[in-house]
């Protein structure tokens, strides 16, 4: 074989038997299990033996099917390996884009989706010339997979785009789940660039989505106003692929619409420790109220609002019972954990559809009609888990203190770094700031290389000269602690020289208003919140701040929870049938689970002159509609077929 190593591929082949062989001995499921996983050694072991035979093109078309075997395997690594053995120089074109796709799905499964955006995007391999020549079918796999590959790297504008310019070539079921897919990277997009967008942009086809998505997500507090765009928007385009396809989210607002209830209690405590909790939630559940009946001229609501005190949680199923008689379609609450346990201990359907604006924890089983919404640690340290992920960050190491609320974030969040394949590589914690230092030396391990120091000077018998070093098996510390504690611990890592890892943090290091004299020392550290506080104030929240002016700032993720809570409460049967629809709140994007529980996807921000400046959740916003694009870029069809100009040299979006 010309281009091929025999040698390098027979000591690698005999490697991998043994590897895939091993893996088979310990595969559990009985026999019919191993002998499938035999049988697909077998399979690998025999492409590789044929490739040392064959000639190129057909050696390295030979290693590519067993590299995408091993995948298959979740042998990553052996995969990379067994094409590292592969000259792409000399390939024909279709061998290479297989080669790089391969690659690409190599670097994901090896989570490193930046590596598998630079082979699919650019020219690296020669990917982009070999464009030129290659067939429809292998222009569109390499299209959806650029896609695919934007949106694990959050640039789902270019994600969308790729989707669309594919569309016109795909058939059948292909054609439907790049639909669907169009228009999850569509309402990704933040709200402000997917307004302007949609006014913006010149391609028709593209225009026409952008307008849909931001009907979607821009009134999605006005569901009359909601239908009404809606209508004339299928007026504007009656032969555009998603007016003959509706997003199904988008086919639920005229029942939506139809059936919000009219008649809402809050059962919250209004008296003793939780009453200003429960006002800040009502500020907000109420200012979310009057924002929806804006604009309203042709449909005037004539919902009733009652509120129900709860502070007394050994009366809280009387009031329950109370508000139910007395009318109530859905009921918002109870606020208090001891009110929520006895609903979860309920074996009957709640009469109502009940929103608890608290969860628990334990192992309770939901009964029906009740879902849980609550701001909980879990969600930071989810998040967290995430965002690490997609910075490549694979070893962590975790600093709390020692209480039942931060031990709750930590768990939550070594669960899912570890389903992700992450490892906690150090774990500390402390009682209060007098053990703060210690703590993070035992992170870091510091103390290990003293010791080894003391122990030379006591061989030698004589001073050294000494720097201590920390861990070198940390890509970032998840630190959960309050503003408070973070000003005290972020000069203690950098005295214990891991001033150069990064910090990432959740909601808990952010009071909730910016602090530029104290909050100096937490520069450079990355955190999660609630958009509320983090994002462009909306109609909702100016109004709130002007009706409330001297509002306690401590309580403004509670005014964010009465927003959301309002949202909830007219979009659940959205959120229960269509899981994935997303609802874009203050306190997140909120989905509802199979467990009926709220989940929230935060926004990111970092500490910069000690304000917290948000992060980008899309990389790139800029779009053309010129059909000449410099390297790096593709035009859009502008009509519901693509020329053969656009099949044969398409670029990446």
């Amino acid at each position: 074989m010309k281009f091929i190593r025999r040698a390098q591929l027979s000591t690698l082949a005999a490697l991998l038997m043994t590897l895939i062989l091993a893996a088979c001995e310990t595969t559990g499921g009985g026999s019919t299990a191993v002998q499938a996983d035999n049988s697909q050694a077998n399979a690998i072991n025999e492409l590789i033996e044929r490739s040392q035979q064959a000639t190129s093109p057909e050696a390295e078309q030979l290693l590519i099917q067993a590299a995408n075997l091993l995948l298959q395997q979740d042998k990553a690594e052996e995969a990379k390996r067994l094409l590292g053995s592969v000259n792409a120089t000399v390939l024909d074109s279709d061998t290479l884009a297989a080669l790089v796709l391969t690659l690409t799905d190599i670097n994901l499964a090896l989570n490193e989706p930046l590596r598998a955006e630079e082979l699919i995007t650019t020219d690296l391999m020669g990917l982009l010339t070999a464009s030129n020549d290659l067939g429809s079918d292998r222009l569109n796999e390499i299209s959806l997979k650029r896609a695919q590959v934007w949106e694990i790297n959050a640039n789902y504008l270019a994600a969308a785009r790729e989707r669309i310019f594919v569309g016109p070539m795909l058939m059948d079921e292909a054609a439907s789940a790049n639909h669907q897919m169009i228009w999850s990277d569509l309402i990704a997009i933040p709200n402000d660039t997917l307004e302007q967008l949609s006014s913006t942009v010149a391609v028709p086809e593209f225009q026409a989505w952008l307008e849909l998505a931001w009907i979607y997500k821009g009134y999605q507090d006005k569901l009359d106003q909601q239908l009404k765009q809606l209508d004339l928007w299928q007026q504007r385009y009656p032969g555009h692929a998603a007016a003959t396809e509706l997003p199904e989210a988008l086919r639920l607002i005229r029942e939506l619409s139809a059936n919000q209830p009219k008649n809402i209690a809050l059962l919250l405590p209004t008296q003793g420790r939780y009453r200003p909790a429960a006002e800040a939630i009502i500020h907000g559940f109420m200012s979310a109220h009057y924002a929806s009946l804006e604009g309203n001229t042709e449909n005037p609501s004539a919902v009733t609002i009652r509120v129900y005190d709860t502070s007394n949680s050994s009366q809280f199923s009387v009031v329950y019972k109370q508000a139910v008689d007395e009318g109530a379609e859905i009921i918002i609450g109870p606020l208090q954990k001891e009110n929520l346990r006895s609903l979860l201990t309920s074996t009957d359907a709640l009469p109502v559809t009940t929103i608890a604006l608290n969860q628990e924890q334990g192992q309770f089983e939901s009964p029906v009609n009740l879902y849980q919404f609550g701001l909980s640690p879990e969600d930071d340290a989810a998040e967290v888990a995430r965002h690490a992920m997609q910075k490549q960050y694979h070893n962590a190491a975790v600093l709390f203190q020692n209480n039942p609320w931060w031990e709750r974030a930590y768990l939550a969040f070594s669960e899912q770094w570890q389903q992700n394949k992450g490892r906690v590589t150090g774990i500390a914690s402390y009682d209060d700031q007098n053990n703060m230092a210690n703590a993070i030396k035992d992170m870091l391990l510091v103390q290990h290389s003293e010791l080894r120091a003391r122990q030379l000077r006591n061989i030698l018998g004589k001073k050294l000269e000494f720097q201590p070093r920390r861990r070198q098996d940390i890509d970032f510390i998840y630190l959960i602690s309050t503003p408070e504690q973070a000003r005290q611990i972020r000069p203690l890592l950098d005295f214990y020289y891991a001033e150069a890892i990064p910090v990432v943090a959740g909601s808990q290091i952010f009071s909730g208003k910016a602090n530029p004299k104290t909050d100096r020392d937490l520069n450079g550290i990355e955190f999660c919140d609630i958009p509320w506080l983090l994002e462009k104030p909306d109609a909702i929240q100016q109004a709130l701040i002007q009706a409330w002016p001297k509002a306690d700032h401590r309580y403004s993720r509670l005014n964010a929870m009465g927003v959301d809570a309002y949202r909830l409460q007219s979009r659940l049967q959205l959120l229960t049938q269509i899981p994935d629809a997303g609802l874009f709140g203050a306190t997140g994007n909120l989905t509802i689970g199979i467990d009926n529980k709220v989940h929230r996807e935060l926004s990111w921000a970092v500490i910069k002159n000690g304000r917290p400046q948000l992060l980008p959740r899309v990389i790139e916003t800029e779009l053309k509609d010129s059909p000449s694009f410099p390297e790096g870029t593709h035009a859009l069809p502008k009509t519901s077929q693509a020329t053969d100009h656009q099949k044969n040299h398409r670029q990446p979006g």
